[in-house]
């Protein structure tokens, strides 16, 4: 079996960098994507998790120093001169494999809990100030159960493995309504997964994460137009993707990277408007590190390749997982 295989550890689900709307007084979209969702947060061997019973610990550690804040063409949106926000999360997370099964599939619950630290700044000669939450903050609270599939074998090895959950994000975090940068989004989301790997040689691997996003509506948004008291981002598709190879033994080396495509438009006052769907792709390196049986240590890095309506930068992640 493959090294990184025999881990049972859950792979976490992530906070993404906390930016929220930036849009401020623009007549045009909210240019976010809401936070708490990962993109990018789990990547290699993400299908594979924890088959016996027993408790799984994920720690995160993610940077982001946004640089870009982008409208519906791609374009830097010209209210902001020169933005900047050094965003740093760490998570915890908590996953708990029970004895039962459905459908074959070992039932699991988990919970996520971030702390975050953001520093938001612009240049002079900005349209509107960009201001932030300052110091450390908790994000919002992720929970939800998961359905982990024994693996697919074949010659003695797995092939295939994959999981399917629905998570919560309860909007627990810091938020300020004065505020462009928060530690929460202010609002509910629902979001669904499958996740699964692909082991085609003992060697290579190709693991997906496909999600579907739902938002309630923010009855307090923040940096808003004036006249908007309510605000929905619209639901959303994005799927987290890798390709690696194990180049020594317990150590693999590939390239990860995410889409996130929102499928609608954003609400204002219950109305749809224009131009207001996020396009976020970003790809980079990564590595894992098996270091024994019960921990493994990752890491990715991302780089922007099509932003629309999106808060952009550099993005780095690394993640340890133990299990007890």
């Amino acid at each position: 079996m493959n090294t990184l295989s025999k881990v049972a550890g859950r792979l976490a689900r992530p906070v993404s960098v906390s930016v929220l709307t930036a849009f401020a007084f623009a007549a045009q979209a909210s240019s976010y994507e809401p936070a708490g969702i990962n993109l990018g947060g789990t990547s290699f061997m993400d299908g594979f998790g924890r088959f016996d019973p027993g408790l799984t610990m994920i720690e995160l550690l993610q940077y982001k120093a946004v640089d870009k804040i982008s409208d519906h063409a791609g374009d830097q949106k010209p209210i902001f001169n020169d933005p900047r926000v050094d965003s740093t999360v760490l998570i915890s997370h908590l996953a708990y494999t029970t004895p039962y099964k459905l459908f074959d599939g070992h039932i699991g619950v988990e919970a996520l809990l971030p702390i975050v630290y953001n520093k938001a700044r612009e240049d002079a000669g900005s349209m509107v100030e960009f201001k932030d939450d300052p110091g450390v903050n908790f994000g919002d609270i992720t929970w939800g159960a998961f359905l982990q599939m024994d693996p697919v074998m074949s010659d003695g090895r797995p092939v295939f493995v994959q999981r399917f959950a629905l998570n919560v994000m309860s909007p627990t975090g810091g938020y300020d309504n004065s505020k462009a940068v928060n530690a929460s989004s202010g609002f509910s989301s629902i979001n669904p997964y499958w996740a699964m790997t692909y082991l085609p040689t003992p060697k290579v691997e190709l693991s997906t994460r496909i999600n579907y996003l739902y938002n309630f509506t923010n009855n307090d948004p923040n940096a808003v137009p004036p006249g908007v008291d309510d605000f929905q981002a619209g639901d959303a598709l994005w799927a987290n993707f890798t390709a690696s190879y194990e180049f020594w033994p317990s150590v693999r080396l590939g390239l990860n990277g995410y889409y996130f495509q929102q499928l609608q438009e954003d609400k204002e006052n219950g109305h749809r408007t224009t131009d207001s769907r996020t396009t976020d792709f970003s790809m980079g390196p990564g590595g894992a590190w098996q270091i024994d049986r019960n921990n493994v240590l990752l890491s990715n890095v991302y780089v922007p390749v099509t932003e629309k309506n999106a808060v952009s930068g550099f993005h780095m992640n690394i993640r340890w997982i133990h299990m007890f």
